[in-house]
């Protein structure tokens, strides 16, 4: 009788310790000051700065991050959120995003890479404008992310197009 209960604990204990729950994500909780340069280095070049509050929401399952940033070149507000969860089945974090001034929402599988100590985002299909999305989060200092986000309009293109530096410091 021990040796089915020893065997079962040992299962058990080993898939927790391979297993990634929405708490693997804790260092995106907080507010934090946004500098958004949208087509960096291109003469399409603007930079949108606000905060971002990102808190654990519907009982913790799910991480909740709401901007409010401001275009400076037109003073023009804009209002946007990510709600984040853990799909154990994809064995992948799933981000959805809302923008009140774009009417598709983006649906991202989100990979977190420990090592590199970043997370790998990309479009499961073309969502955005009829382009597939891929994005790096790095949070390798955690009061610090730097999110990067590249465009194509092929999912197989080699030539990505960088739409997005997304630069956020720890406010709180």
């Amino acid at each position: 009788m021990q040796k089915p209960i020893i065997i079962f604990l040992f299962v058990t204990m080993s898939s927790f310790s391979f297993s990634q729950s929405i708490k693997d994500l804790d260092f995106l909780i907080g507010t934090w000051k946004i500098v958004e340069t949208i087509y960096p280095g291109t003469d399409k070049e603007y930079q949108e700065i606000g905060t971002r509050t990102c808190k654990y929401y519907l009982n913790g399952n799910f991480i909740k991050c709401e901007s409010e940033t401001m275009v400076q070149k037109n003073g023009r507000k804009r209002h946007y959120s990510y709600v984040i969860n853990y799909d154990k089945k994809e064995n992948c974090f799933r981000a959805t995003n809302f923008a009140h001034d774009f009417p598709l929402h983006g649906q991202f599988k989100w990979f977190l890479d420990k090592e590199n100590e970043r997370i790998i985002a990309i479009t499961p299909k073309n969502v955005i404008e009829d382009r597939f999305f891929r994005a790096t989060i790095s949070y390798a200092d955690k009061n610090r992310l730097v999110w990067n986000g590249w465009a194509s309009v092929f999912e197989k293109d080699k030539d990505w197009t960088q739409i997005f530096n997304d630069v956020t410091t720890r406010v709180e």
